[in-house]
């Protein structure tokens, strides 16, 4: 762009330097005529011209011309320098320019490195304290584990001291108990015949009570009293608190236990209802109706919920749970042979051990009494 405005600049200079090199020369043509002897007898004619230098005096259009492009190679040249002078402020701008940018581009990498930064420190912050409130909150936890195992441990350690102390009161309440049937039955045999059998062949057992384990169970059988316990005499009094059963002979207001064994009653959510009720049947050989075992009809066992209402796939036939020595105490209730694992276990019936059932079957009649309590 600058070369094009110097060569319109030139072009013009040199117009005007013509322009006034011609102003100043004038031409004066004169035509001379020179008359000389010819052989014709005519005279020849001779046309000169004469050039004349010094100002000449211009036209008012040649003076506006000119003028014109004075001012034309004026404003060319005017032209020129501001386009250099735009030229260079453009370059000075574009180098300050280019420096600004290269500034603002090192600012800006500054700052955000020095928010990397901040970051990263708020991060391994933010982590050291979220390990220390984990490692709080694992203290504590530690230690509410370690304190709570410490109350299960006292209660459990209590409940052991109560089960002991249950224990030996039993044992003492069963000792006085025997000893009180021992001298009942000393009393009666002293005033029986003593010629006859009677009480005599009783004590001929050697000893007034008998104490033994069965498959881990504590029963406890008075074997001297045993044989005067029968269904008019006996009743029954089951204690879901301990789980055992004990039967006693009534003696007009009194009663003297003769057996004691562990049971097992009905679980949660087939609690074993409590109250005083009266055998109503007794059946040496049953099977439940409700709870069993389905079975394909190849007799195989099929997986089920032992629910004689709900019959599984492939099942085709219920075989009822075995229940022998069955007495029906209160609706589907009934006391029978059972697991006896040690705590509720049944669907509401209790359990006896299959040692003691039959004992128990054989000394109880339809109408004995039955009293569950917690």
């Amino acid at each position: 762009m600058i070369r094009g405005y110097l060569h319109q600049s030139l072009s013009a200079a040199a117009s005007v330097l013509v322009l006034a090199v011609l102003s100043s020369c004038a031409v004066d043509e004169k035509a001379v005529l020179i008359t000389s002897g010819s052989l014709t007898g005519e005279g020849k004619r001779e046309k000169k011209t004469e050039v004349k230098t010094g100002p000449a005096t211009l036209s008012w259009a040649e003076k506006m011309k000119a003028d014109q492009e004075r001012k034309k190679a004026e404003q060319a040249e005017k032209a020129a320098v501001k386009a250099k002078e735009e030229a260079a402020k453009t370059k000075k701008l574009a180098a300050a320019k280019k420096l600004e940018d290269a500034a603002a581009l090192k600012a800006a990498r500054e700052e955000e490195n020095r928010l990397a930064a901040e970051k990263k420190a708020r991060a391994a912050e933010e982590a050291a304290e979220l390990a220390a409130a984990e490692a709080k909150a694992k203290a504590k936890a530690d230690q509410a584990a370690a304190d709570k195992k410490a109350r299960e441990d006292a209660l459990a350690a209590k409940a052991r001291e109560r089960e002991a102390a249950k224990l030996a009161k039993l044992e003492e309440k069963k000792k006085e108990e025997a000893d009180r049937a021992a001298r009942d039955a000393s009393r009666e045999v002293a005033s029986s015949n003593r010629g006859g059998g009677g009480f005599f062949s009783l004590l001929s057992i050697g000893s007034t009570s008998k104490q033994y384990k069965s498959e881990g169970h504590d029963i406890f059988v008075n074997e001297m009293l045993l044989p005067t316990l029968n269904p008019s005499n006996a009743k029954i009094e089951v204690s879901l608190g301990e789980q055992r059963a004990r039967v006693y002979r009534k003696d007009g207001a009194a009663k003297v236990l003769v057996i004691d064994t562990q049971i097992s009653s009905g679980k949660p959510g087939h609690a074993t209802s409590t109250g005083t009720y009266h055998i109503k049947e007794k059946l040496v050989i049953k099977q439940s109706t409700l709870y069993g075992t389905w079975v394909n009809p190849s007799g195989q066992i099929v997986s089920s919920s032992g629910d004689s209402r709900s019959r599984p796939s492939g099942g085709s036939r219920f075989v009822g749970t075995d229940m022998p020595y069955w007495m029906r105490i209160n609706g589907g209730i009934g006391m029978h042979i059972g697991d006896v694992p040690g705590y509720p276990a049944s669907h509401g019936c209790i359990r006896v051990p299959e040692t003691v059932q039959p004992l128990i079957y054989s000394k109880v009649g339809l109408g004995t009494q039955v009293t569950i309590m917690h």
